[in-house]
């Protein structure tokens, strides 16, 4: 009788234990909360991949977040993979072909484009809960928005801008432009530069995106829509301009071009090929640590009619991938970077200014040298241009590739100005009306 009294008790005390711990894990469940941290439901480890590019300032930057981020969310394990921009969406699209792509995606002006190829994750399910986005600018929320569905936030406000090496042109002795420079002036300083140091030529081709700003000073655009806002004639002044640069020795010859990479460390500009050479505001600081000379932010040259044509636009998008096994992990981090004040202090400007208001006044508080002159960059470009933000062409890598195949052979004198605008013409349309055709099917 005893012995089955305390056979009872035994089973009677198990089961009280099993209650309290059932209730304890439920308790202890949580989504998230706003110091970053969540936790697993089941308890196991979420293994996240996440894809970046640039130099190696933001690659330092990145990890430190990520580190961050695993340290108060233990669960989670994020494996980065990030490269120089060289060849990274060429990779991508490899591994979106494969069924391999990471979970977390940096993308540029080309969202759109992935977008359309149905392989990004939506993200209005997941605002409001593991993403907030109330702090945004509303400008940069519709930049992440396609049909009335949001797929990325914005990583920062940039625009594009002129590098200029300071420590150059004080060797050459030759005065900084004016801040209302024309294409002119840029022709004649970059020659007198030329002439003026050994082995230093005044400027780099500013290249396709150098071509949107041609565009906007002339209340142009290249896509929009569903239509073409320039033509022919357009691509074939731009090239002249630029050949016309290239006759005079300021602009950099096409052998030393073609070598150009789009890494700060590795640039014309840090290696001291050239004196001038297009950038995107929020790579200020990337460039300026690569090197020891001295550089400054400049507005773009400004055309006859007194236009400069620089737009504010997003720098890059964050966005999740719709075949994650972890959205609601993957909305958490997307949070986490963007609004967490320590881990945007990590970032910094690097990445352009940050779209959150809270940051951006807060990283503006304490704000060194570098990052007061990419302020004020931005500052300036609010107050001389108007020109709107135009997302890239459908087909991203394909027209890119055609961009910059057109120009070398205009460069290396394989083809004619007349003729490189023609068939760049001819295969921009046939390349946009393809990738346009398969977004619908």
């Amino acid at each position: 009788m005893n012995k089955k009294w305390l056979l009872t008790m035994i089973s009677f005390i198990g089961l009280l234990i099993f209650v309290a711990c059932s209730s304890s894990t439920d308790s202890d469940e949580s989504t998230g909360n706003s110091d970053g941290e969540s936790t697993s439901d089941s308890g196991e480890t979420i293994n996240l991949r996440m894809a970046w590019w640039g130099g190696q300032e933001r690659h330092d930057r990145t990890l430190k977040v990520i580190d961050m981020y695993e340290e108060l969310n233990p669960h989670v394990k994020i494996t980065a993979e990030y490269s120089g921009m060289d060849g990274y969406f060429d990779k991508l699209s490899t591994q979106f072909a494969a069924g391999n792509a990471p979970d977390i995606i940096q993308y540029g002006g080309n969202l759109n484009d992935f977008v359309n190829r149905g392989v990004v994750l939506p993200l209005d399910d997941y605002v409001g809960n593991e993403l907030d986005i109330s702090k945004h600018d509303q400008s940069m929320i519709d930049a992440g928005t396609f049909d009335g569905t949001f797929y990325g936030v914005t990583l920062g406000t940039n625009a594009a801008s002129v590098l200029i090496n300071k420590t150059l042109f004080e060797e050459a002795n030759i005065p900084l432009p004016d801040e209302n420079w024309t294409w002119d002036d840029l022709n004649e300083i970059a020659a007198n530069i030329s002439e003026s140091v050994d082995g230093v030529y005044g400027v780099a081709d500013f290249e396709e995106d150098g071509f949107g700003v041609y565009l906007a000073q002339h209340d142009k655009f290249t896509y929009l829509d569903g239509e073409f806002g320039f033509d022919e004639s357009d691509f074939k002044n731009y090239l002249q301009l630029w050949q016309s640069m290239r006759d005079n020795g300021g602009a950099v010859p096409p052998e030393i071009q073609v070598a150009a990479s789009q890494t700060p460390e590795q640039s014309l500009i840090v290696q001291r090929s050239v004196a001038m050479q297009m950038i995107t505001s929020n790579q200020f600081g990337a460039y300026t640590n690569a090197s020891e000379d001295e550089f400054v932010l400049h507005i773009h040259p400004y055309n006859e009619q007194g236009q400069n044509g620089v737009a504010l636009r997003p720098s890059q998008f964050l966005a999740g991938t719709n075949t994650t096994e972890h959205p609601e992990e993957v909305a958490k981090f997307l949070d986490f970077f963007v609004n967490h004040l320590e881990a945007t202090e990590l970032l910094g400007n690097d990445r352009g200014a940050p779209v959150n208001s809270e940051v951006r006044e807060h990283l503006m508080s304490a704000s060194d040298e570098l990052d007061e002159a990419i302020y004020a960059y931005i500052a300036l470009v609010s107050e001389t241009s108007d020109a709107p933000y135009i997302p890239n062409l459908p087909g991203y890598n394909e027209n890119t590739n055609l961009y910059k195949e057109t120009t070398e052979r205009v460069a290396f004198g394989q083809a004619t100005v007349d003729e490189a605008a023609q068939s760049y013409f001819e295969e921009l349309q046939a390349n946009v009306e393809r990738y346009s055709d398969s977004d619908t099917e």
